[in-house]
């Protein structure tokens, strides 16, 4: 793997890739924008609420005991569950942004590429089981 300078800092490139064994590499994972209502155009915010949810991403490649995703797949991955960005360039010298993910981490696999309104719909609270308890099973 050779590393490269760029604007960003110290950012790891190279030409080919593959994961160990169920892990996921991901490309075009979807960030950036949501429109409201009224036309508004809001930046979605990984620091706060609003910009606190699960993100579809593109199957850019397998390890060899991935059975569950095949490459083009999208997935929905869980919130801030997948690596620093890092690019891999292709022979033609175009670079993809990338990130790795954990198979525990899917939630929705796809065939299709996300419309933009099934992209913030698909949030989800977790509240934790214990929180949700008002008393142990047995000590009432």
């Amino acid at each position: 793997m050779a590393s490269k300078f760029g604007e960003g800092g110290w950012v790891p490139t190279t030409q080919e890739i593959t994961p160990l064994k169920k892990r996921i590499i991901v490309k075009n994972m979807h960030f950036g924008e949501t429109t409201t209502k009224g036309g508004i155009i809001l930046m979605d915010d990984d620091g706060k609420e609003q910009g606190v949810h699960p993100r579809w991403a593109e199957v850019h490649a397998i390890g060899k005991d991935q059975k569950d995703v095949k490459v083009g797949q999208w997935v929905m991955v869980a919130h801030g569950r997948w690596t620093r960005t890092f690019i891999i360039e292709s022979e033609k010298g175009e670079k993809q942004e990338c990130r790795m993910i954990d198979e525990n981490d899917i939630l929705l696999v796809s065939d299709e590429e996300p419309t933009e309104a099934n992209t913030k719909q698909a949030t989800y609270n977790n509240m934790g089981g214990a929180y949700q308890m008002k008393s142990l099973p047995g000590n009432d």
